[in-house]
């Protein structure tokens, strides 16, 4: 019960925590679920904004003369109750590092990384920097589904905008707006009715969360070398009708980041990133160099044995019928990732200016199984999304073929960000925000569809 604040520890209080942490150890002891028992969140990392007494080489004092008085009840008194009444661990504070360091230190221990939302603001193509040991805290949000923010409207059209006064007071994030439109503005190019920016601020929602699993599940890369060893995302549902970081609404609808995260904690993955090295020719020259956009790909296997697959790479130029592709045999490391590919994008010149604009070159890759079966796929993109000229929406032609409740998509240009949605009633989906490319159709199957008509959002879908 201990969160985000400065507690007490005089004796009825303290007396008061002993009964009540003793009452729920004895109640929650034997949940399988319960891994760590976790002393507070946060109220070290409040301790250190505030610049508390804080020596975490003291490991012997009483703590409660000082300004942090807590300190007791977290290091003396839970952890006492814990260890008397079960055999559970006991972590003093999510996060903590412990061996001296403060809560933000990356190598040890636990870490919440807001860095990205909250804090520096930093984009999430950064997250492969932002890693920790154990990322327990981290989150991007979005609207939910425009049934949800219809409900909380009740019907009021003067309402139905981004930045109506209802819809506003159904966030309670500081400065959600304006940390909203930077990382959509910075990175898309967007309307702005309601329907539009539910859209793009679960696109977003859906890249930020996937892309952090994706880099951070590289990370594992085998024993002595498990740099990042796991990630609690923030949220996963909500108490109210909301706009908030969860995955899921308050009536339990999925956004599409609940998907995005789904594909990419599959027992095998396959991950990719585009960085541009820029390369002088020595120390002393500036005004002379390269630009070269290079491709990293590796694969992800959360099994305990080793993993024979195929590794398939297509590359498509979207403003011509260009096109690359190869394959070959791979082996993915039981419990790790396998890094798999590094090089220039295929297609993608070497530039010696800035402004010189490069290509847009989307490169899709699928790990297949030995019958051919698509175990995963993922589709990199050049980003940010904004200056990307996309194909005209005749030249895609996304094709949505209905059997029953199976939706089997197919186009003839790549796509990105698909969304389904059906008029009416919920449709329970299987899959969303999916990127499509020629000749690799995917199947959603859609619970309760019943007959009624598909329609498709895509980033480039002529709506912005």
């Amino acid at each position: 019960m201990f969160g985000c604040g400065q507690y007490p520890a005089y004796d009825s209080f303290l007396k008061l925590v002993e009964v009540e942490a003793e009452y729920n150890v004895k109640r929650l002891r034997h949940h399988p679920s319960v891994v760590i028992f976790a002393g507070n969140n946060e109220d070290y990392q409040i301790a250190e904004s505030f610049k508390l007494d804080l020596d975490y080489s003291d490991e012997t004092s009483d703590f409660r003369q000082t300004s942090f008085p807590a300190r007791y009840i977290y290091e003396r008194t839970l952890p006492e109750i814990v260890k008397n009444f079960s055999d559970i661990f006991y972590h003093r504070s999510s996060p903590y590092s412990g061996q001296g360091k403060p809560t933000t230190d990356q190598t040890l221990g636990d870490l919440h990384q807001w860095n990205v939302w909250h804090g520096q603001q930093k984009p999430w193509h950064e997250w492969d920097i932002l890693a920790g040991r154990f990322v327990s805290e981290f989150g991007m949000e979005g609207y939910p589904d425009i049934r949800t923010v219809d409900y909380w409207l009740g019907g009021n059209k003067d309402e139905r905008f981004p930045q109506s006064r209802t819809n506003v007071n159904h966030n309670k994030a500081d400065g959600f707006e304006r940390r909203l439109e930077l990382y959509l503005v910075e990175n898309f190019k967007h309307a702005f009715d309601m329907d539009s920016y539910v859209y793009y601020t679960q696109v977003m929602q859906a890249e930020t969360l996937a892309s952090a699993f994706r880099l951070w599940r590289r990370n594992w890369k085998g024993k002595g070398r498990e740099y990042t060893a796991g990630a609690l995302v923030w949220q996963i549902n909500d108490c109210w009708p909301v706009t908030s970081w969860a995955i899921v609404d308050y009536f339990l609808r999925p956004k599409p980041a609940y998907f995005a995260i789904a594909r990419e904690l599959r027992p095998f993955a396959v991950g990719m990133t585009r960085k541009e090295h820029q390369t002088f020719p020595d120390d002393l020259s500036a005004a002379k160099f390269t630009i070269e956009s290079i491709l990293e790909i590796w694969g992800t296997n959360s099994t305990l044995e080793d993993k024979k697959a195929t590794l398939e790479v297509t590359s498509y130029d979207l403003q011509s019928e260009w096109k690359d592709s190869w394959k070959e045999s791979v082996t993915l490391a039981p419990n790790s990732s396998t890094e798999l590919f590094k090089g220039q994008v295929p297609g993608q010149p070497t530039r010696t200016k800035k402004s010189e604009v490069a290509k847009d070159i989307v490169v899709s890759a699928r790990l297949l199984d030995g019958d051919g079966t698509v175990l995963s796929r993922y589709t990199n993109w050049p980003e940010p999304f904004k200056y990307i000229k996309f194909p005209s929406v005749e030249e895609v032609d996304l094709r949505l073929t209905i059997e029953g409740e199976l939706v089997t998509l197919s186009t003839k240009k790549p796509i990105k960000g698909v969304v389904l949605d059906a008029e009416g009633e919920d449709v329970k989906w299987s899959d969303q925000a999916i990127d499509l490319v020629p000749g690799d159709p995917q199947t959603v199957k859609a619970v309760g569809l019943k007959g009624k008509k598909v329609k498709a959002r895509f980033l480039g879908d002529d709506t912005a």
